[in-house]
């Protein structure tokens, strides 16, 4: 969705609420290879929307040595593309725009965007652009164009130079040599820097950057970063007579609840050694070290997390006013792992879910796949409730689920679990399979492991349409006021939900 129409959504949000949260986006996160418990790289983001947005999966494939075309930006503008563009994964809306979690053929994999916010006075001194720099294209575009992440950030800032900026973003780009994080704060104004590999971020929808050094090699930036704000007399600097990026472009009043509790959770999560209290008004590290090296497993439980454990959980405190992590507006989320020790062209695996991860299942999309199950791409004119698209199909499971997290939910999520279980253990012996067919036959290893990819996609679209309905039944089965009467009036308890293939997938393992 436009910037604009984001703080529509977000001052909706706040009139509702009376939180005065600033933002109902999304949460970024990162895993350095040298902090992950396998060696990869993890970069991605929650999609977070208030409208009921729909997704999809798609491969957009290479074109090989056609000039002239372009990708469209808007009614009005466009963006020159090279006569050759590589094949790329990505999980957009079903029109096709907001092609985030997208990972090419070259093995660059970029995530994006997570909504940030400027101070009014620095946007005054460099508005945004129309039809500039967007998250409805910025992945796509650097999948089909860049074969290496510096690249991305370098496509990107040329982008921003030419025709402008639409937005505050953050951005995250990776390949199998390095990661890089982006911040675009005004109409031509931006700043990257390397990721540490040692470290891993969560965080919600503020800036991070404090103090960067202009002179290293890891940090590259617009030409008037320093030079605007601080002809402006806005700029801020630290003891060390550094700008601080953070104070200068953005401030203190950014610091909300709901989005700096966020930030803080992925320090409770990662690092609870050194987390410390929540705190408002406190800049947390963008970057840090885990206590333990961190799993693909913690990754997909932190974008379901709600503060559990705090007093601001919503299901035990009763704050329902809390945005947390795991919004039931999440459209999909999307968690990419970088392997540096497999080709580029099958380096990329996105961990994907097509609804609220809290309630649905993220199934692996290679890089290397060259299609996706019929469904999935299926992008009709008209959007809605239509049980043909396998967006809806998990999206109602997971409204389902949510009304009685305990009773409806608590099946759901364990069955869930128990497929990610399997694949997070099985799938990399799919990928040493596919790694020896490649060796010898690249087609013959796409073709194989696209075969696996769509067998995934419609046995989970299966077995959320079978939950659904056993869960509708369920419901049904169980809203008789009177079983907390009946008899001696006593509280009768009911046992949670269970789907039949979970009691199936017992009978089997016994």
């Amino acid at each position: 969705m436009s910037h604009a129409m984001k703080r529509l959504v977000c001052l909706l949000v706040v009139l509702a609420t009376f939180t005065g949260s600033s933002a109902l986006a999304c949460t970024g996160f990162y895993v350095g290879k040298e902090a992950s418990a396998d060696g990869t790289t993890i970069i991605g983001h929650t999609v977070d929307a208030w409208t009921t947005a729909q997704g999809m999966q798609i491969v957009v494939p290479r074109v090989e040595n056609e000039p002239g075309r372009v990708m469209t930006i808007s009614d009005e503008a466009s963006w020159p593309l090279p006569d050759t563009t590589y094949q790329y994964t990505a999980t957009p809306f079903l029109d096709g725009r907001w092609q985030n979690a997208v990972a090419n053929e070259m093995g660059v994999a970029v995530t994006g965007s997570i909504t940030c916010y400027v101070r009014d006075e620095i946007a005054a001194l460099d508005p945004t652009v129309e039809n500039g720099l967007s998250e409805t294209w910025l992945c796509g575009l650097i999948g089909a164009c860049c074969t290496t992440a510096r690249e991305g950030v370098e496509l990107l800032a040329e982008v921003i130079e030419t025709i402008g900026n639409s937005e505050q973003n953050t951005i995250l780009i990776a390949d199998q040599n390095e990661a890089w994080y982006m911040e675009t704060y005004t109409g031509h104004q931006w700043c990257a820097v390397k990721m540490p590999e040692d470290c891993v971020a969560v965080f919600g929808n503020e800036f991070m950057l404090g103090a960067v050094d202009p002179e290293s090699e890891d940090v590259l930036y617009s030409d008037e970063l320093f030079s605007m704000p601080e002809e402006a007399g806005l700029a801020v600097y630290t003891e060390d007579g550094l700008m601080d990026l953070f104070a200068t472009y953005s401030g203190n009043d950014s610091l909300t609840n709901a989005n700096n509790r966020r930030t803080w959770y992925g320090h409770v999560l990662f690092a609870p050694s050194t987390a410390g209290e929540y705190e408002r008004t406190k800049r947390y590290d963008l970057f840090y070290q885990p206590d333990e090296p961190i799993t693909l497993e913690q990754v997909f439980e932190m974008t379901r997390s709600r503060y559990e454990g705090t007093e601001w959980c919503p299901e035990t405190s009763g704050r329902i006013d809390q945005r947390v992590i795991a919004t039931e507006r999440q459209v999909n989320v999307g968690a990419i792992q970088i392997y540096d020790d497999l080709p580029a062209a099958m380096s990329c695996v996105t961990w994907t879910c097509l609804a609220n991860a809290e309630h649905s299942v993220y199934l692996p999309l290679s890089n290397l796949i060259t299609d996706v199950a019929e469904s999935y791409k299926y992008s009709p004119e008209e959007t809605g409730y239509n049980p043909d698209i396998p967006h809806v199909c998990f999206k109602r499971l997971c409204a389902l689920s949510e009304q009685d997290r305990y009773h409806y939910g608590t099946g759901v999520r364990a069955y869930w679990h128990s497929v990610e279980q399997d694949l997070i253990e099985t799938y990399p012996d799919v990928l040493a399979e596919t790694l020896a067919l490649y060796e010898t036959d690249p087609a013959a290893a796409a073709e194989s492991i696209t075969a696996y990819t769509i067998d995934l996609q419609e046995q989970a679209l299966e077995d959320a349409n079978l939950m659904y309905d056993e869960l509708t039944w369920y419901m049904i089965a169980n809203t008789n006021t009177l079983r907390y009467t009946v008899g001696t009036g006593d509280l009768v308890e009911w046992e949670p939900f269970v789907p039949s293939i979970a009691e199936a997938a017992e009978d089997d393992a016994a």
